[in-house]
């Protein structure tokens, strides 16, 4: 498998430390070691990691803007249980707003890129028949999150990261499965679309994403 690629882009964020922190816990949620509802301490966190509290609860903010950590004040911090409802508003959004980063970045993709997403889409074809969803979700999630470099648009890229992480991390906790060959489908025509620089596959690439709805029941 390849490398766990970060999940905060160096435009927006403030701290290598922060970003460790956020991607380690957000690896976590992904793999289920941090369930839904579990309790999370920051002084722990700080002990764990070798950090002052600071760049912890900087960390946690961002899962907790993101709707992935929520919190009382001083009763508890703990892991967002993401229901399917929740997750279905987050990949509407994502559907709104992943076409803006296509039409900006397909024309700037490189060839190294195009390698990447081809090694990404090989990754998650091979988890397909695993079933296993964590490695499903996170195959899909390193693919679509590989074009977010060639952006300028730092807002968009924000919204961005933060629904797709609701999605990404929602998506293992829906009754069903989600259309896999749908996803699979979109993503070798935005592979044709990157190396071709061509716009036209990378809008039915969005169609056909359209097109996969969240099971909510």
């Amino acid at each position: 498998m390849m490398g766990r690629m970060s999940t905060i882009d160096p435009r927006i964020s403030s701290s290598p430390v922060v970003t460790q922190v956020f991607d380690q816990l957000l690896s976590e949620m992904m793999s289920g070691d941090l369930l839904p509802g579990q309790r999370i301490s920051d002084a722990d966190l700080a002990v764990r990691f070798g950090v002052s509290r600071t760049p912890v609860r900087e960390a946690l903010q961002r899962l907790r803007d993101i709707g992935l950590i929520e919190a009382s004040a001083s009763r508890f911090t703990r892991v967002t249980d993401v229901t399917p409802e929740q997750t279905d508003q987050a990949y509407a959004v994502w559907k709104a707003l992943y076409p803006l980063l296509l039409e900006e970045t397909i024309p700037l993709v490189d060839s190294a890129t195009v390698e990447l997403l081809e090694a990404d889409h090989a990754e998650y074809l091979a988890a397909l028949p695993t079933l296993v969803g964590q490695r499903i979700a996170t195959a899909n999630f390193q693919f679509f999150s590989r074009l977010n470099s060639f952006t300028t648009n730092t807002i968009l890229l924000r919204s961005l990261v933060a629904v797709v992480h609701i999605v990404s991390i929602g998506s293992l906790y829906l009754p069903r499965h989600i259309d896999f060959m749908g996803l699979a489908r979109a993503q070798s025509l935005i592979i044709d679309a990157a190396r071709d620089h061509d716009l036209a596959t990378a809008r039915t690439a969005m169609d056909e994403l359209r097109g996969i709805e969240v099971p909510l029941d």
